[in-house]
């Protein structure tokens, strides 16, 4: 058998130098060559060049389905709760005068009126908003019931918490289910009565 000395003497020199060729250079075979296609445009002297698509000369061109796109990631800021009482203060209180109070607190302080019936009929209330709910459990630990005359012009403090619309609305229809609740127990209560007074009624005189 007749042996192919240029093809034996081709594989030795790619063991030593690599496989790939460059006219009469050779060098080792790169990484990931057979995974990726090179695009190449053949110019010569008088092809007009565009500078905005030089960029896509010679760039690699890879499957679109392997591509892997990353989700994009989004920061989320964690809503802020405050925490709100309301007390009834007297008339002309000012708001230096509500912060000195709740002054180991810090709350943010706003003056409020409301009116029944008249226009000479108003009551002043402050709206206090609370960083957190410990501070708010505290201040009506320490001060709900206090007596703040000289500062607030009320003899006992009330504190009560402040509720926004859907908040009232949700308590007003929890405090309706259990006024129905307790007129139902009173009703089932009275019928069980009357039934027992008839019962005793009925079996003293059958004798």
């Amino acid at each position: 058998m007749k042996r192919d000395l240029e093809k034996e003497k081709q594989l030795e020199l790619a063991a030593i130098w690599g496989s790939e060729t460059d006219g009469n250079s050779r060098f080792p075979k790169r990484k990931g060559s057979d995974k990726k296609s090179t695009v190449s445009f053949a110019m010569d002297d008088n092809t007009p060049i565009d500078p905005d698509v030089m960029s896509d000369f010679g760039s690699d061109v890879s499957d679109p389905e392997k591509v892997v796109k990353r989700p994009k990631k989004t920061d989320k800021k964690k809503k802020k709760t405050f925490y709100r009482l309301h007390c009834f203060v007297g008339a002309g209180t000012e708001k230096n005068a509500v912060r000195t109070v709740f002054d180991d607190y810090e709350p943010k302080v706003e003056l409020r009126q409301t009116q029944k019936g008249n226009a000479l009929n108003k009551s002043q209330f402050a709206v206090l908003t609370f960083k957190n709910k410990a501070m708010a459990l505290h201040a009506v630990q320490k001060l709900d019931g206090s007596n703040q005359r000289d500062l607030l012009g009320v003899k006992s403090l009330k504190l009560n918490l402040m509720l926004d619309r859907h908040q009232s609305k949700i308590v007003r229809r929890r405090m309706n289910q259990i006024r129905k609740k307790a007129m139902r127990n009173t009703v089932d209560n009275e019928i069980e009565r009357d039934a027992q007074f008839i019962q005793q009624f009925i079996s003293r005189y059958s004798k």
